[in-house]
């Protein structure tokens, strides 16, 4: 069996995931670091208990505008018209993809597809209300309505917005209006998570463009360090979790954090080593200092992270 998923959330696509394997027992591949070859040779191995074996394939961009060689497309579309019975294959990509394209046709006329390219107003409703429910929360619809108005078209950062608002509360109760203000809505008004994903993707263009809008809104540079600092070290231990053969579920309880978001560190992290992991951490501790020592302007010292971060 094949799967197709391409949703723009990562917390979407987990959810879909989880639907289709159980206790969330697969292989993961990330096609940033891995080719077609090793994919379809794991799927060809048999379980030793001869269970069926799932695996999950994300960053799995060329079924939109990123392109296979000819010679791994060929070996694809060979795979996908003759494939193990006891293997699922579970591909998933954030991005649109080509509906025109062979491989993509192929999926959806035998197999499954899932294929949200993006989400009404009304979708966006709909999702926050089913994952407030899901933790047992309810929210008032002004909380709605400025989440979605504030959230750069980003359901993950929405649902990252809500998971900070359940730890705010510790109980049971409604998500008041004036408690998210208090609580998200500078942070999310201040672009400040479009930001760190702008440096996280190496979009120095984009980068300096909201670190200039940050500036207007008296937005501290400090506090951007900090920031960055956190995913770039979030980032490092998911990627060396992962390299230890910790479980996901083991990965989420040691750092507090959900699987959807997990995901997205590992996944980020795959379009960087170790050693610039740690360097751009080097890199922001020595920003901090030389800013709080009165050695370098606090907007030179970020704008020139930014240079190197980015090149």
């Amino acid at each position: 069996m094949l799967y197709l998923i391409s949703i723009p959330s990562y917390h979407l696509i987990d959810n879909e995931i989880k639907k289709i394997v159980k206790d969330n027992d697969y292989v993961h591949f990330n096609m940033a670091k891995t080719t077609i070859k090793d994919i379809i040779d794991e799927a060809s191995y048999y379980t030793l208990t001869g269970d069926e074996k799932y695996i999950v394939v994300s960053n799995a961009n060329f079924f939109g505008s990123e392109k296979l060689d000819e010679k791994d497309s060929t070996l694809l579309l060979n795979y996908i018209k003759n494939p193990i019975k006891s293997t699922t294959i579970i591909f998933t990509t954030t991005s649109p993809i080509d509906l025109r394209k062979s491989i993509t046709k192929e999926i959806k006329s035998k197999y499954k597809l899932i294929n949200i390219n993006k989400f009404s107003y009304k979708d966006y409703e709909s999702e926050i209300n089913k994952y407030v429910s899901s933790k047992g929360f309810k929210i008032e619809y002004e909380c709605i309505s400025y989440l979605i108005n504030n959230s750069y078209d980003n359901l993950d950062i929405i649902f990252n917005e809500i998971d900070k608002m359940v730890l705010y509360y510790n109980h049971l109760t409604t998500i008041k209006f004036k408690d998210l203000l208090q609580v998200v809505g500078s942070i999310i008004d201040s672009n400040n998570f479009h930001f760190v994903d702008a440096v996280i993707n190496k979009n120095l263009k984009l980068s300096l463009k909201l670190f200039n809008d940050l500036k207007v809104v008296k937005t501290e540079p400090v506090m951007l360090i900090s920031l960055l600092a956190r995913e770039y070290r979030l980032m490092y231990y998911v990627k060396k979790m992962y390299q230890n053969k910790l479980s996901l579920s083991n990965i989420c309880s040691e750092l507090k954090l959900q699987d959807w978001q997990v995901n997205k560190l590992y996944n980020n992290s795959i379009k960087y080593s170790e050693t610039e992991l740690l360097n751009n951490l080097v890199n922001l501790c020595n920003c901090d200092t030389s800013i709080k020592k009165g050695i370098w302007d606090k907007d030179v010292a970020l704008i020139s992270f930014l240079l190197g971060a980015c090149c």
